[in-house]
Protein backbone atom coordinates (compact mmCIF):
# COMPACT_ATOMS: atom_id res chain seq x y z
CA UNK A 1 0.00 0.00 0.00
CA UNK A 2 1.54 3.53 -1.23
CA UNK A 3 2.33 6.17 0.91
CA UNK A 4 0.21 8.94 2.56
CA UNK A 5 -0.58 12.04 1.31
CA UNK A 6 -2.13 14.93 3.49
CA UNK A 7 -4.15 12.60 5.46
CA UNK A 8 -4.46 8.61 4.81
CA UNK A 9 -7.31 6.67 2.85
CA UNK A 10 -10.26 5.34 4.94
CA UNK A 11 -8.26 1.64 3.47
CA UNK A 12 -4.78 2.86 4.42
CA UNK A 13 -6.48 3.31 8.58
CA UNK A 14 -7.86 -0.34 8.48
CA UNK A 15 -4.28 -1.69 7.27
CA UNK A 16 -3.05 0.03 10.75
CA UNK A 17 -5.00 -3.26 12.54
CA UNK A 18 -3.73 -5.99 9.73
CA UNK A 19 0.10 -5.29 10.61
CA UNK A 20 0.26 -3.28 6.92
CA UNK A 21 0.19 0.39 7.67
CA UNK A 22 1.94 2.90 5.15
CA UNK A 23 4.93 4.37 5.93
CA UNK A 24 4.59 7.36 7.88
CA UNK A 25 1.15 6.46 9.22
CA UNK A 26 2.40 6.38 13.12
CA UNK A 27 4.05 9.83 12.58
CA UNK A 28 1.02 11.02 10.83
CA UNK A 29 -1.26 10.06 13.72
CA UNK A 30 0.86 11.69 16.16
CA UNK A 31 -0.21 14.98 14.93
CA UNK A 32 -3.37 14.78 13.38
CA UNK A 33 -6.18 14.62 16.09
CA UNK A 34 -8.76 13.96 13.19
CA UNK A 35 -6.83 10.85 12.02
CA UNK A 36 -6.33 9.63 15.23
CA UNK A 37 -9.88 10.10 16.12
CA UNK A 38 -11.26 7.82 12.77
CA UNK A 39 -8.58 5.52 14.09
CA UNK A 40 -10.33 5.31 17.43
CA UNK A 41 -13.43 5.03 16.24
CA UNK A 42 -12.70 2.19 13.88
CA UNK A 43 -10.95 0.71 17.05
CA UNK A 44 -14.04 0.53 19.39
CA UNK A 45 -15.92 -0.45 16.33
CA UNK A 46 -13.52 -3.89 16.06
CA UNK A 47 -13.70 -4.69 19.26
CA UNK A 48 -17.65 -5.03 19.75
CA UNK A 49 -17.54 -7.06 16.76
CA UNK A 50 -15.09 -9.18 17.78
CA UNK A 51 -16.73 -9.50 20.64
CA UNK A 52 -20.23 -10.84 19.33
CA UNK A 53 -18.84 -12.94 16.24
CA UNK A 54 -15.40 -14.47 17.80
CA UNK A 55 -13.20 -13.00 15.83
CA UNK A 56 -9.51 -13.39 15.96
CA UNK A 57 -6.33 -10.76 15.62
CA UNK A 58 -3.66 -12.97 14.14
CA UNK A 59 -1.12 -9.97 14.47
CA UNK A 60 0.16 -7.68 15.99
CA UNK A 61 -0.20 -3.82 14.45
CA UNK A 62 2.67 -1.64 14.55
CA UNK A 63 3.32 0.04 18.21
CA UNK A 64 2.73 4.00 17.76
CA UNK A 65 6.33 5.68 18.86
CA UNK A 66 9.44 5.96 17.31
CA UNK A 67 10.96 6.54 13.68
CA UNK A 68 9.35 3.74 12.07
CA UNK A 69 6.90 0.78 12.25
CA UNK A 70 7.55 -2.61 13.46
CA UNK A 71 6.35 -5.71 11.83
CA UNK A 72 3.62 -8.07 12.72
CA UNK A 73 3.90 -10.86 15.90
CA UNK A 74 1.70 -13.85 16.37
CA UNK A 75 -0.64 -13.24 19.48
CA UNK A 76 -3.51 -15.58 19.99
CA UNK A 77 -6.76 -13.42 21.93
CA UNK A 78 -9.13 -15.73 21.92
CA UNK A 79 -10.84 -19.54 20.81
CA UNK A 80 -8.49 -21.03 18.07
CA UNK A 81 -11.21 -20.12 14.76
CA UNK A 82 -9.97 -19.55 11.56
CA UNK A 83 -8.99 -15.54 11.15
CA UNK A 84 -11.01 -13.30 8.81
CA UNK A 85 -9.44 -12.23 5.99
CA UNK A 86 -8.74 -8.19 5.34
CA UNK A 87 -12.13 -8.44 2.85
CA UNK A 88 -14.09 -10.14 5.39
CA UNK A 89 -12.78 -7.78 8.33
CA UNK A 90 -14.33 -4.80 5.80
CA UNK A 91 -17.49 -6.41 6.04
CA UNK A 92 -17.78 -7.15 9.73
CA UNK A 93 -16.56 -3.47 9.81
CA UNK A 94 -19.29 -2.30 7.69
CA UNK A 95 -21.82 -4.55 9.22
CA UNK A 96 -20.60 -3.35 13.04
CA UNK A 97 -21.28 0.27 11.85
CA UNK A 98 -24.58 -0.47 10.62
CA UNK A 99 -25.63 -2.34 14.03
CA UNK A 100 -24.75 0.54 16.07
CA UNK A 101 -26.07 2.75 14.03
CA UNK A 102 -29.72 0.49 14.23
CA UNK A 103 -29.18 0.40 17.77
CA UNK A 104 -29.09 3.95 18.24
CA UNK A 105 -25.81 4.62 19.36
CA UNK A 106 -24.01 7.14 17.69
CA UNK A 107 -20.11 5.80 16.44
CA UNK A 108 -17.69 7.66 18.88
CA UNK A 109 -19.42 6.70 22.22
CA UNK A 110 -18.50 3.86 23.93
CA UNK A 111 -20.71 1.83 25.79
CA UNK A 112 -20.72 2.40 29.82
CA UNK A 113 -18.94 -0.83 31.69
CA UNK A 114 -20.56 -3.15 33.69
CA UNK A 115 -20.36 -2.94 37.11
CA UNK A 116 -18.28 -5.40 39.12
CA UNK A 117 -14.62 -6.84 39.24
CA UNK A 118 -12.49 -5.66 36.61
CA UNK A 119 -12.00 -7.90 33.61
CA UNK A 120 -10.56 -7.51 29.90
CA UNK A 121 -13.15 -5.78 27.82
CA UNK A 122 -13.19 -8.85 25.44
CA UNK A 123 -12.38 -13.05 25.59
CA UNK A 124 -9.51 -13.41 27.17
CA UNK A 125 -6.26 -11.02 28.10
CA UNK A 126 -3.45 -10.07 25.84
CA UNK A 127 0.28 -11.71 27.20
CA UNK A 128 1.74 -9.30 29.54
CA UNK A 129 3.69 -6.63 28.76
CA UNK A 130 6.14 -5.18 31.84
CA UNK A 131 6.98 -1.70 31.31
CA UNK A 132 10.45 -1.55 31.94
CA UNK A 133 11.75 1.56 29.98
CA UNK A 134 14.84 3.43 29.97
CA UNK A 135 13.59 6.20 28.38
CA UNK A 136 10.30 8.28 27.11
CA UNK A 137 7.22 6.03 25.71
CA UNK A 138 7.46 5.60 22.52
CA UNK A 139 10.98 5.93 22.26
CA UNK A 140 14.06 2.83 20.95
CA UNK A 141 14.36 0.43 23.10
CA UNK A 142 11.73 2.17 25.92
CA UNK A 143 9.68 -1.22 25.99
CA UNK A 144 10.57 -5.11 26.44
CA UNK A 145 8.36 -7.88 27.00
CA UNK A 146 7.80 -10.67 28.41
CA UNK A 147 6.14 -12.09 25.52
CA UNK A 148 6.27 -10.80 22.83
CA UNK A 149 2.43 -10.79 21.84
CA UNK A 150 0.96 -7.68 22.95
CA UNK A 151 -2.15 -5.76 21.79
CA UNK A 152 -2.69 -3.60 19.45
CA UNK A 153 -1.61 -0.16 20.67
CA UNK A 154 -4.36 2.58 20.46
CA UNK A 155 -3.65 5.84 22.28
CA UNK A 156 -6.36 6.93 23.84
CA UNK A 157 -6.38 11.21 23.58
CA UNK A 158 -5.69 13.48 20.78
CA UNK A 159 -1.88 14.40 21.02
CA UNK A 160 -0.42 17.18 23.59
CA UNK A 161 1.82 20.11 22.29
CA UNK A 162 4.99 17.64 23.49
CA UNK A 163 3.72 14.98 21.31
CA UNK A 164 2.68 12.57 23.68
CA UNK A 165 -1.15 11.36 23.99
CA UNK A 166 -3.13 12.37 26.63
CA UNK A 167 -5.91 10.63 28.60
CA UNK A 168 -9.34 11.34 28.19
CA UNK A 169 -9.96 10.71 31.98
CA UNK A 170 -8.35 12.22 34.89
CA UNK A 171 -9.80 15.15 35.20
CA UNK A 172 -9.88 16.62 38.87
CA UNK A 173 -12.97 17.89 39.14
CA UNK A 174 -14.43 15.61 41.53
CA UNK A 175 -16.87 13.45 39.94
CA UNK A 176 -16.09 10.12 39.41
CA UNK A 177 -15.97 9.91 35.59
CA UNK A 178 -14.68 6.58 33.76
CA UNK A 179 -13.31 6.15 30.75
CA UNK A 180 -16.32 4.64 29.03
CA UNK A 181 -15.50 0.94 27.41
CA UNK A 182 -11.78 1.25 28.90
CA UNK A 183 -11.08 -2.09 30.20
CA UNK A 184 -9.21 -1.17 33.19
CA UNK A 185 -10.92 2.00 35.28
CA UNK A 186 -8.22 3.48 37.78
CA UNK A 187 -8.99 6.23 40.10
CA UNK A 188 -6.02 8.62 42.09
CA UNK A 189 -7.08 9.98 45.63
CA UNK A 190 -5.12 13.10 46.00
CA UNK A 191 -5.89 16.12 48.47
CA UNK A 192 -7.00 19.22 46.61
CA UNK A 193 -5.50 21.79 48.44
CA UNK A 194 -3.40 22.25 51.94
CA UNK A 195 0.41 21.47 52.63
CA UNK A 196 0.36 18.10 50.95
CA UNK A 197 -0.66 19.83 47.67
CA UNK A 198 2.64 20.17 45.95
CA UNK A 199 3.12 16.11 47.02
CA UNK A 200 -0.46 15.47 45.02
CA UNK A 201 0.51 17.61 41.97
CA UNK A 202 3.84 15.54 41.27
CA UNK A 203 1.46 11.80 42.49
CA UNK A 204 -0.52 13.32 40.04
CA UNK A 205 1.69 13.88 37.46
CA UNK A 206 3.11 10.19 38.35
CA UNK A 207 0.02 8.16 37.57
CA UNK A 208 -0.75 9.88 34.21
CA UNK A 209 2.17 9.47 33.10
CA UNK A 210 2.05 5.42 34.39
CA UNK A 211 -1.28 5.26 32.96
CA UNK A 212 0.49 6.66 29.19
CA UNK A 213 2.88 4.65 29.16
CA UNK A 214 0.27 1.49 29.96
CA UNK A 215 -1.76 2.65 26.76
CA UNK A 216 1.64 2.88 24.80
CA UNK A 217 2.16 -0.61 25.33
CA UNK A 218 -1.30 -2.20 24.30
CA UNK A 219 -3.23 -1.36 27.23
CA UNK A 220 -5.61 -4.04 28.82
CA UNK A 221 -7.66 -6.21 26.81
CA UNK A 222 -6.84 -4.21 23.25
CA UNK A 223 -8.59 -1.07 24.83
CA UNK A 224 -7.38 2.04 26.98
CA UNK A 225 -6.62 2.38 30.72
CA UNK A 226 -8.69 5.00 32.00
CA UNK A 227 -7.97 7.36 34.88
CA UNK A 228 -9.89 9.81 37.22
CA UNK A 229 -8.50 12.04 39.49
CA UNK A 230 -10.87 12.15 42.64
CA UNK A 231 -10.29 14.80 45.51
CA UNK A 232 -9.91 13.76 48.77
CA UNK A 233 -12.12 16.58 49.64
CA UNK A 234 -14.84 15.69 47.92
CA UNK A 235 -17.05 13.09 50.10
CA UNK A 236 -19.02 12.11 47.55
CA UNK A 237 -17.11 11.57 44.81
CA UNK A 238 -15.23 8.80 47.16
CA UNK A 239 -18.25 7.37 48.49
CA UNK A 240 -19.21 6.57 44.37
CA UNK A 241 -16.03 5.25 43.61
CA UNK A 242 -17.86 2.02 45.54
CA UNK A 243 -20.21 2.36 42.98
CA UNK A 244 -18.11 2.36 40.40
CA UNK A 245 -16.20 -0.60 38.81
CA UNK A 246 -12.26 1.58 39.45
CA UNK A 247 -9.06 0.52 41.07
CA UNK A 248 -7.58 2.60 43.16
CA UNK A 249 -3.94 3.47 42.46
CA UNK A 250 -1.65 5.30 44.59
CA UNK A 251 -2.53 8.39 46.28
CA UNK A 252 -3.03 9.36 49.44
CA UNK A 253 -5.66 11.98 51.42
CA UNK A 254 -8.30 10.01 52.40
CA UNK A 255 -9.55 6.44 53.93
CA UNK A 256 -9.69 3.15 51.70
CA UNK A 257 -12.89 3.39 50.08
CA UNK A 258 -15.53 0.04 51.30
CA UNK A 259 -15.34 -2.45 48.41
CA UNK A 260 -12.85 -1.14 46.58
CA UNK A 261 -9.42 -2.78 45.49
CA UNK A 262 -6.74 0.39 46.40
CA UNK A 263 -3.12 -1.05 45.31
CA UNK A 264 -0.12 0.56 46.80
CA UNK A 265 -1.63 3.67 48.36
CA UNK A 266 1.07 6.28 48.99
CA UNK A 267 0.23 6.69 52.61
CA UNK A 268 1.88 3.81 54.97
CA UNK A 269 -1.49 3.69 57.50
CA UNK A 270 -4.17 2.76 54.34
CA UNK A 271 -5.52 -0.10 56.26
CA UNK A 272 -8.81 -2.26 54.72
CA UNK A 273 -9.83 -5.08 52.89
CA UNK A 274 -8.82 -4.45 50.01
CA UNK A 275 -5.74 -2.67 50.28
CA UNK A 276 -2.54 -4.17 48.89
CA UNK A 277 -0.40 -1.96 51.16
CA UNK A 278 2.90 -0.40 49.68
CA UNK A 279 4.57 -0.30 53.43
CA UNK A 280 5.02 -2.50 56.14
CA UNK A 281 2.85 -2.07 59.07
CA UNK A 282 4.30 -0.63 61.59
CA UNK A 283 4.84 -3.84 63.84
CA UNK A 284 6.23 -5.52 60.96
CA UNK A 285 8.86 -2.49 61.12
CA UNK A 286 9.72 -3.08 64.01
CA UNK A 287 10.85 -6.87 63.78
CA UNK A 288 12.92 -5.49 60.10
CA UNK A 289 14.58 -2.97 62.23
CA UNK A 290 15.27 -5.52 65.21
CA UNK A 291 16.56 -8.22 62.90
CA UNK A 292 18.60 -5.46 61.21
CA UNK A 293 20.14 -4.26 64.62
CA UNK A 294 21.10 -8.42 65.10
CA UNK A 295 22.61 -8.15 61.65
CA UNK A 296 24.67 -5.38 61.94
CA UNK A 297 26.06 -6.28 65.41
CA UNK A 298 24.70 -4.12 67.88
CA UNK A 299 23.27 -6.22 71.16
CA UNK A 300 21.46 -4.58 73.79
CA UNK A 301 18.53 -3.22 75.12
CA UNK A 302 16.51 -0.57 72.64
CA UNK A 303 15.15 2.16 74.20
CA UNK A 304 11.82 3.18 72.90
CA UNK A 305 10.12 6.65 73.36
CA UNK A 306 6.22 5.63 72.67
CA UNK A 307 3.92 8.27 71.89
CA UNK A 308 0.41 7.78 70.10
CA UNK A 309 -1.60 6.30 66.84
CA UNK A 310 -1.10 3.63 64.92
CA UNK A 311 2.87 3.87 65.06
CA UNK A 312 2.88 2.79 68.49
CA UNK A 313 2.93 -1.13 67.06
CA UNK A 314 6.32 -0.79 65.99
CA UNK A 315 7.02 -0.75 70.12
CA UNK A 316 5.53 -4.64 69.97
CA UNK A 317 7.33 -5.57 66.45
CA UNK A 318 10.52 -5.06 68.27
CA UNK A 319 10.01 -6.13 71.51
CA UNK A 320 9.28 -9.56 69.31
CA UNK A 321 12.70 -9.58 68.25
CA UNK A 322 15.17 -7.78 71.06
CA UNK A 323 15.25 -6.30 74.70
CA UNK A 324 13.52 -3.11 74.73
CA UNK A 325 12.79 -0.67 77.49
CA UNK A 326 10.17 1.83 77.27
CA UNK A 327 9.91 5.45 78.18
CA UNK A 328 6.72 7.64 77.36
CA UNK A 329 6.71 10.80 75.10
CA UNK A 330 5.74 14.02 77.04
CA UNK A 331 2.17 15.36 76.09
CA UNK A 332 3.37 18.72 74.05
CA UNK A 333 5.59 16.17 72.13
CA UNK A 334 8.99 17.25 73.37
CA UNK A 335 12.09 14.53 73.10
CA UNK A 336 14.52 15.95 75.25
CA UNK A 337 13.55 14.67 78.93
CA UNK A 338 13.01 10.97 76.98
CA UNK A 339 15.37 10.94 75.22
CA UNK A 340 17.58 11.85 78.09
CA UNK A 341 16.56 9.20 80.31
CA UNK A 342 17.50 7.04 77.94
CA UNK A 343 21.14 8.16 77.52
CA UNK A 344 21.44 7.60 81.25
CA UNK A 345 20.30 3.73 80.66
CA UNK A 346 22.80 3.28 77.95
CA UNK A 347 20.38 1.59 75.33
CA UNK A 348 22.01 0.27 72.65
CA UNK A 349 19.47 2.29 70.21
CA UNK A 350 16.78 4.94 70.42
CA UNK A 351 13.03 3.94 68.36
CA UNK A 352 10.49 6.66 68.21
CA UNK A 353 7.18 4.77 68.29
CA UNK A 354 4.66 7.53 67.34
CA UNK A 355 4.12 10.12 64.78
CA UNK A 356 6.45 11.85 62.49
CA UNK A 357 6.33 15.04 64.50
CA UNK A 358 7.43 13.10 67.44
CA UNK A 359 10.33 11.18 65.24
CA UNK A 360 11.39 14.78 64.16
CA UNK A 361 11.92 16.03 67.61
CA UNK A 362 13.56 13.06 69.30
CA UNK A 363 16.25 13.28 66.40
CA UNK A 364 16.80 16.66 66.98
CA UNK A 365 16.52 16.31 70.84
CA UNK A 366 19.77 13.75 70.00
CA UNK A 367 21.29 16.84 68.25
CA UNK A 368 21.32 18.96 71.13
CA UNK A 369 22.84 15.99 73.81
CA UNK A 370 25.54 15.21 70.77
CA UNK A 371 24.64 11.91 71.81
CA UNK A 372 24.90 9.26 68.29
CA UNK A 373 23.79 5.71 70.46
CA UNK A 374 25.52 2.65 68.18
CA UNK A 375 22.68 1.56 67.18
CA UNK A 376 21.26 4.52 66.04
CA UNK A 377 17.56 5.67 65.75
CA UNK A 378 14.91 3.61 64.05
CA UNK A 379 11.39 4.80 63.29
CA UNK A 380 8.40 3.90 61.74
CA UNK A 381 8.03 4.54 57.97
CA UNK A 382 5.41 7.10 58.27
CA UNK A 383 8.61 9.47 59.05
CA UNK A 384 9.79 9.17 55.36
CA UNK A 385 6.52 10.31 54.41
CA UNK A 386 6.65 13.03 57.51
CA UNK A 387 9.88 14.35 55.58
CA UNK A 388 12.45 13.60 58.61
CA UNK A 389 15.27 12.74 56.33
CA UNK A 390 14.28 16.44 54.20
CA UNK A 391 14.20 18.51 57.53
CA UNK A 392 17.97 17.75 58.24
CA UNK A 393 19.14 14.87 60.42
CA UNK A 394 21.61 16.38 62.71
CA UNK A 395 25.54 14.79 61.88
CA UNK A 396 26.74 11.40 63.31
CA UNK A 397 22.85 10.73 64.23
CA UNK A 398 22.29 7.13 62.15
CA UNK A 399 18.42 6.91 61.44
CA UNK A 400 16.66 4.09 60.41
CA UNK A 401 13.04 2.88 58.71
CA UNK A 402 11.89 0.77 56.47
CA UNK A 403 10.11 1.30 52.97
CA UNK A 404 8.35 -0.56 50.21
CA UNK A 405 9.45 0.84 47.05
CA UNK A 406 13.12 2.42 46.42
CA UNK A 407 13.72 6.31 47.20
CA UNK A 408 12.97 8.65 44.16
CA UNK A 409 16.86 9.78 44.52
CA UNK A 410 18.06 6.39 45.27
CA UNK A 411 20.77 4.42 42.59
CA UNK A 412 18.47 1.70 42.38
CA UNK A 413 17.43 1.01 38.67
CA UNK A 414 13.53 1.32 39.30
CA UNK A 415 14.42 4.92 40.63
CA UNK A 416 16.88 5.52 37.66
CA UNK A 417 13.93 4.83 35.42
CA UNK A 418 11.40 6.88 37.57
CA UNK A 419 13.64 10.01 36.99
CA UNK A 420 14.10 9.94 33.40
CA UNK A 421 10.17 9.41 32.98
CA UNK A 422 9.53 12.31 35.51
CA UNK A 423 12.36 14.37 35.64
CA UNK A 424 11.98 16.96 38.63
CA UNK A 425 9.74 14.79 40.55
CA UNK A 426 11.17 14.00 43.88
CA UNK A 427 8.34 12.77 45.63
CA UNK A 428 8.09 9.10 47.53
CA UNK A 429 4.63 9.23 47.10
CA UNK A 430 4.63 10.14 43.35
CA UNK A 431 7.00 7.29 42.92
CA UNK A 432 4.82 4.79 45.16
CA UNK A 433 2.11 5.97 43.06
CA UNK A 434 3.76 5.47 39.83
CA UNK A 435 4.43 1.94 40.92
CA UNK A 436 0.50 1.39 41.83
CA UNK A 437 -0.42 1.88 38.13
CA UNK A 438 2.18 -0.44 37.03
CA UNK A 439 0.85 -3.02 39.03
CA UNK A 440 -2.80 -2.87 38.34
CA UNK A 441 -2.00 -2.78 35.01
CA UNK A 442 -0.06 -6.01 35.39
CA UNK A 443 -2.62 -7.35 37.35
CA UNK A 444 -5.14 -6.86 34.93
CA UNK A 445 -3.35 -8.29 31.98
CA UNK A 446 -1.89 -11.62 33.72
CA UNK A 447 -4.79 -12.25 36.13
CA UNK A 448 -7.55 -10.89 33.78
CA UNK A 449 -9.35 -8.81 37.05
CA UNK A 450 -7.51 -6.32 39.60
CA UNK A 451 -8.71 -7.57 43.59
CA UNK A 452 -7.00 -9.20 46.16
CA UNK A 453 -7.61 -12.49 45.36
CA UNK A 454 -5.96 -12.24 41.90
CA UNK A 455 -3.16 -9.95 43.54
CA UNK A 456 -2.50 -13.19 46.21
CA UNK A 457 -2.55 -15.62 43.38
CA UNK A 458 0.65 -14.84 41.58
CA UNK A 459 3.61 -12.88 42.05
CA UNK A 460 4.94 -9.42 40.76
CA UNK A 461 7.82 -7.66 40.44
CA UNK A 462 9.55 -5.26 38.49
CA UNK A 463 12.38 -2.68 39.14
CA UNK A 464 10.25 -0.69 41.46
CA UNK A 465 8.35 -3.74 43.29
CA UNK A 466 7.95 -7.68 43.96
CA UNK A 467 5.51 -8.89 45.79
CA UNK A 468 4.56 -12.51 46.45
CA UNK A 469 0.91 -12.27 46.27
CA UNK A 470 -0.06 -9.31 48.48
CA UNK A 471 3.19 -9.51 50.64
CA UNK A 472 5.79 -6.89 49.89
CA UNK A 473 9.10 -8.85 49.46
CA UNK A 474 10.90 -5.84 48.56
CA UNK A 475 10.79 -4.06 51.74
CA UNK A 476 14.31 -2.60 52.76
CA UNK A 477 15.65 -1.16 55.99
CA UNK A 478 16.99 2.06 54.61
CA UNK A 479 19.36 4.60 55.95
CA UNK A 480 18.06 8.52 56.06
CA UNK A 481 20.72 11.13 53.87
CA UNK A 482 21.80 13.97 52.55
CA UNK A 483 19.24 12.74 49.41
CA UNK A 484 16.48 11.10 51.27
CA UNK A 485 17.01 7.47 51.77
CA UNK A 486 19.08 4.99 50.84
CA UNK A 487 19.65 1.30 51.42
CA UNK A 488 21.54 0.47 54.85
CA UNK A 489 24.86 -0.54 54.31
Amino acid sequence: MGRIRRHPRRMQLEAWFDGEAPDGLAEHLHSCASCFSHLQTLSRIRAGVRHGLGEVTTARPPVLGGTGLGGTEPVSTGPSVPATTRAGRLVLVAAGAAALVVAGVTVGLRPRPVHGTLSAASGSLPASVTHRGTGAPGAAGATSSKNPASAPVVPDGPPSPSGRRTQRAGRSSGAVSPVVGAALELAVIVPAQGPDSADATEVTQAVRQAVADANATGGVGHAPVGLTVVSADDTGALAALSSEPAVVVGGFGAPAPAGVPWMLPADPWATGPGVVAAELTPQAAGERLGQDLIHRGQSGTVGIIEGTGPDTALATGLAAVVPTTTVQAPADGACLPAVSALEQQGVVAVAVAGSPALSTSCVSALGALSWSPPGGVLVAPSAAYGGVASAGVVGGTDVFTVLGLPWPESSSAGAARFRRELPGVTSYRALVSFAAVEMAVEVARQAGSVSLSSVASRSWRNDLFDYQGTTNDGAQVVQASASGWASAP
